[in-house]
């Protein structure tokens, strides 16, 4: 019981964290000191040790050995490798999904994609824009392609969120979603895979623009 507890705990610090680093609270090659935070989370050094590490298995964390645990910073071959995995993923999981995709689903990524025109943060944003993406791909029926999918977005996620508030004032990403929408809408499954990987290749030059620019 008491390891169900500590893991619970784990996870709870590690959405945190990830959070924490997709808004930008904690930046690359910040380094995260285990006593502090575990003071801030009100929580013993173990399930913060077990978020730290979970953190790393997904690519958000370096640990060094003099400098502990670090947020991992990317490079552009890094970006390449991790769009074009995703291009890969969410292609083929829209793709598979847009054919078991029922009407509730599509709704409520309708709903999702009008709140994304009223959202008024980044953070807010970001939300949104993940569950818009998250529920087009549900039906795929792959649950292990979703995690791997969740995972490297994590990866990216800070960077997008610049993107977003680059485009704040202009409609691009929305125009992308519209785009993506319809083919649902029209259960054009081919259409729906190359709409989210013309999407996805415009975020990954606007981040590759930001990772050369660090």
């Amino acid at each position: 019981m008491m390891e169900a507890k500590l893991d619970s705990t784990a996870d709870a610090v590690a959405a945190s964290l990830r959070e924490m680093i997709a808004n930008g609270e904690l930046t690359g090659g910040e380094r995260l000191v285990e006593r502090d935070l575990a003071d801030r989370f009100g929580v013993s050094r173990i399930p913060m040790r077990e978020a730290i590490q979970q953190l790393e298995r997904e690519g958000l964390l370096e640990t060094f050995r003099n400098r502990g645990a670090v947020v991992r910073m990317l490079t552009a071959a890094d970006v390449k490798e991790i769009y074009d995995l995703r291009a890969l993923l969410e292609g083929d999981a829209i793709y598979q999904s847009v054919k078991q995709l029922d009407d509730e689903t599509l709704a409520r990524a309708e709903l999702v994609h009008r709140l994304l025109d009223d959202a008024s943060s980044t953070t807010r944003q970001g939300e949104l824009n993940r569950e818009f993406h998250a529920l087009l791909y549900a039906c795929c029926g792959n649950a292990r392609q979703l995690k791997a999918i969740a995972e490297l977005r994590g990866q990216v996620e800070r960077y997008e969120r610049l993107q977003n508030t680059l485009l704040a004032d202009t409609p691009s990403f929305q125009l992308e979603h519209d785009a993506i929408l319809q083919a649902c809408r029209e259960r054009n499954a081919r259409g729906a895979r190359s709409m989210t990987i013309a999407h996805l290749n415009s975020a990954r030059a606007t981040v590759m623009q930001l990772v050369e620019d660090d």
